[in-house]
């Protein structure tokens, strides 16, 4: 009766699953590998042909041991699809070597299906070399969005001649020479990012249209010529940084490094007139003080004179602290000045003593004395380890909550002290004991990140009355075990007593 129940339930998931539309199940296909959705055929005649016609395809190398299998995995899927059914998105992921002939034949495909998103992927291993860059990567009328992420050798390519007239969104790791020449035939490019590059010295991005850059973890020299440019954000690139945006409404910086020097030409360079440039985060977040990189900082600042919405971090106070002297005979340039907020740009895990940062008057009358009805934010380190210790116990809590709950329901209510053999009690006890310490190591670690809470922290008391509540619940649990591990003990005493009983009656000699 049970096992037709549970079939009715089964049959009714899988013909609601079945039953939905086909965009919302190819949305649903997107996420996993075209290998998994090939075996989805197998499911019911709803689901045969379903992977000819998915618009996503997700290609990886890691879903096979050799690459002649995935190479004639490939060559069967492509082959057998609806020839009539376009291709939305290719998501390639690889590793070792690839030919060509063979990346050729995916991105034929693909783009003669009018793909609009590709992305390739080529993971870190022994060998990660293409002979030469498929000459259709080169041209597409439909492709929009383009991620290339990894690390690829080339030997014998010929310089492309790009023809991507529809790209908005290019995306690229280790960007070098082989890459020249893309930008400026991508008429319609709107956001770009780079992140590191190989065997450059200096490079320049020029484009009338592009209005969002970002550049990442490099130290090269940077032209950046973009009359359209609204949104800049430069993420540890140490090159130095030569920007001609004059529509710039939104600049991100940030720079683990500090390590300029005098003779260095800065971190960044603007233009003088930003009239439209509102929102700017200066995020520094090494504790090493530079006298040579506040002082560029701060001519950095004299040209955010437009600025409506400031944000540094914490680290770059200290610095302009420790060096008050070059603020004493500065007027404030933010005279549009709406919100200043100063966050710490990191925050230790493990040390608990970080120096506490005092703005000097100068700082503070430089940041803030052109526009004193700013509102001004300035968050410390303790605050954010507070912020985050919170979050942590909350959700150790709601975990340990929900655990507890399932625990109740599926044991303690289910024991029959009287009817069970002692061995399942045994058995169990010992289990139950095991999984409590478990929960007890939570309550521990819990209380840990309570205490390193300052308390006046506003809810640190309705957390600790909370795990007071779960303490509780269990050592209640702990005292039924309690209850648990007394049965059985007698138990197992009236039983050695009854053998031995039954072993000392059997061994007196008879009477005749």
């Amino acid at each position: 009766m049970d096992s037709g129940h549970g079939e009715i339930i089964e049959n009714a998931e899988g013909d609601r699953l079945s039953n939905l539309p086909d965009d919302l199940i190819y949305r649903i296909l997107s996420y996993i590998s075209i290998k998994h959705v090939v075996q989805t055929s197998a499911l019911s005649s709803r689901w045969r042909y379903i992977w000819t016609s998915v618009p996503h395809l997700n290609f990886s190398t890691t879903d096979f041991r050799r690459l002649p299998r995935f190479s004639k995995f490939v060559t069967r899927l492509l082959s057998g699809r609806n020839n009539q059914s376009e291709v939305f998105s290719v998501n390639f992921t690889f590793r070792g070597k690839v030919s060509q002939e063979f990346v050729q034949r995916i991105l034929d495909y693909a783009f003669s299906h009018n793909v609009q998103q590709l992305n390739i992927t080529c993971l870190p291993g022994r060998l990660y070399c293409l002979a030469e860059f498929p000459h259709s990567l080169f041209s597409s009328q439909s492709l929009k969005h383009f991620t290339f992420t990894g690390r690829i050798q080339t030997w014998n390519a010929t310089v492309p001649t790009w023809s991507l007239p529809n790209l908005t969104t290019l995306n690229l790791t280790y960007y070098d020479d082989t890459w020249d020449g893309l930008f400026s035939n991508c008429a319609n490019l709107k956001n770009l990012t780079l992140k590191s590059s190989t065997s450059l010295n200096c490079f320049g991005i020029s484009h009338p249209g592009l209005s969002s850059l970002t550049l990442e973890d490099d130290n090269v020299r940077v032209n950046v010529v973009t009359p359209q440019l609204k949104s800049l954000t430069i993420k540890n690139w140490r090159g130095v940084h030569l920007i001609s945006a004059p529509n710039l409404s939104s600049l991100h910086y940030t720079d683990h490094y500090c390590s300029y020097k005098d003779n260095d030409d800065g971190p960044l360079q603007l233009p003088t007139d930003l009239r439209h440039l509102e929102k700017v985060d200066i995020i520094i977040t090494s504790d090493h003080d530079n006298k040579a990189y506040t002082h560029k900082i701060v001519r950095l600042l004299q040209q955010l004179r437009y600025v409506k919405f400031l944000t540094l971090s914490l680290e770059l106070v200290k610095f302009f602290s420790s060096s008050a002297e070059l603020f004493m005979h500065q007027t404030s340039p933010f005279v549009n000045l709406k919100s200043l907020k100063i966050y710490p740009g990191y925050v230790s895990p493990f040390d608990q003593a970080q120096q506490k940062v005092t703005m000097s008057t100068e700082v503070k009358d430089y940041l803030l004395g052109g526009s004193p009805g700013a509102t001004f934010t300035m968050v410390s380190h303790e605050e954010i380890r507070a912020v985050k210790n919170v979050t942590s116990a909350r959700n150790l809590m709601r975990k340990l909550q929900d655990q507890l709950k399932e625990y109740i329901e599926t044991n303690t209510s289910h024991i029959e002290l009287d009817k069970a053999p002692v061995e399942s009690h045994v058995k169990a006890a010992r289990e139950q004991l095991d999984d409590m310490k478990r929960k007890v190591s939570m309550v521990q670690r819990i209380s840990t990140l309570l205490t390193e809470v300052p308390t006046s922290y506003r809810d640190k008391g309705k957390l600790q009355a909370r795990l007071y509540g779960l303490c509780i619940h269990i050592d209640t649990i702990m005292k039924h075990l309690d209850t648990i591990v007394k049965h059985v003990t007698d138990q197992m005493e009236i039983e050695c007593d009854n053998k031995f009983h039954e072993a000392a009656t059997s061994s007196q000699p008879s009477s005749s």
